[in-house]
């Protein structure tokens, strides 16, 4: 492999021209001189080093990424926009999984940082992740998910308990009479806030039809098809199963939708479902699926600008605008 010293030896230059002509600066160089050594790089197929040259200017134009689950679709999506959107911005995005794994996504972290990457997007298993190694370090830090405000990190996110309250509010409005919420497990802040939503759409109906009564159930499940599935299968066996279901992610509903076909049941004749999250699996599903729609691409594309456009001491907290995008799979009418 050619080196910097091989193209000035070619060109009759020094290393430090070479290097000026490949960093433009900070010295001239003569167009004559230019043209010499672009020439004996070509010839040699010289590739400088991009990681030295980031290095020497202190920045490495890389943008690191941490999810949960990137078997997940809707994080492959997420990593999908986020990766255009640093491209968009000639920067180069780093994705890490940390597998549902606490001490991966902290091992994550440090890795990272040992990489010298000029931001890192995470979505946390924590509800308050250490960040503090972050802020020592003077990397930027921007969370898609809502985290307390002392952190002093960046967040972008939906107000998902008012996406929680108007999927519920959905299905409640089609008339169903018991209705079941397969929620995440553990109390973490997102689980809480789909529980809030779910709680709130049927305080509302309540109060909005009196002796009307509604069977409200929630269940704890994996964030996964198949623990969604596994769950689904037994609870759609029930006698007293519900009419319909709302799923807290996508992943979850495609799990019973497969439950309501072991069980024999049609989908929304018999079972009507929910998901969460807007993945584009969730049109070709069968029957096509229900979901709040997260804006990935808008998400996306203000996190990369936040982190390459970084003001320090300036951190923002913003809710992006979600849609409930109706389907056949709750019992609307196919569109």
């Amino acid at each position: 492999m050619a080196t910097g010293r091989d193209v000035a030896q070619l060109a009759g230059t020094s290393t430090a021209v070479v290097s000026y002509v490949f960093n433009n600066g900070p010295r001239n160089v003569s167009p004559e001189t230019r043209e010499r050594v672009l020439a004996a790089a070509a010839e040699l197929n010289y590739q400088p080093n991009a990681l030295a040259r980031a290095l020497s200017a202190g920045k490495t134009s890389s943008i690191g990424l941490i999810v949960p689950n990137i078997a997940n679709p809707y994080f492959g999506e997420l990593a999908r926009a986020l990766e255009d959107a640093a491209l968009a911005h000639n920067h180069l995005l780093i994705i890490a999984d940390s597998a549902g794994n606490p001490e991966q996504e902290t091992r994550h972290c440090a890795s990272f940082l040992g990489r010298r990457v000029d931001g890192v997007i995470l979505v946390s298993l924590f509800d308050n992740p250490d960040l503090s190694a972050f802020r020592r370090e003077n990397v930027p830090v921007l969370v898609l998910h809502p985290i307390d405000h002392a952190h002093g990190v960046s967040s972008l996110t939906i107000d998902y308990e008012a996406a929680a309250r108007d999927a519920t509010a959905h299905l409640l409005d089609h008339g169903y009479d018991s209705i079941g919420m397969l929620n995440g497990l553990g109390e973490t802040a997102g689980a809480q806030q789909h529980r809030a939503g779910f709680e709130a759409a049927l305080a509302r109906h309540a109060e909005r039809n009196p002796g009307v009564t509604v069977r409200a159930e929630e269940r704890p499940a994996e964030i996964s098809r198949a623990a969604a599935a596994r769950i689904a299968t037994a609870w759609l066996a029930e006698p007293d199963r519900p009419r319909a279901i709302y799923s807290t992610t996508d992943e979850q509903a495609f799990g019973v939708l497969y439950a309501a076909h072991v069980n024999g049941l049609r989908v929304p004749e018999d079972l009507a479902i929910v998901g969460f999250d807007g993945t584009e699996q969730t049109e070709f599903a069968v029957p096509p699926l229900t979901t709040i729609a997260q804006p990935i691409r808008q998400i996306s594309n203000r996190a990369i600008e936040l982190l390459v456009r970084y003001v320090p001491d300036s951190p923002v907290h913003e809710l992006f605008a979600y849609t409930l995008t109706r389907r056949s799979s709750c019992g609307c009418e196919p569109s």
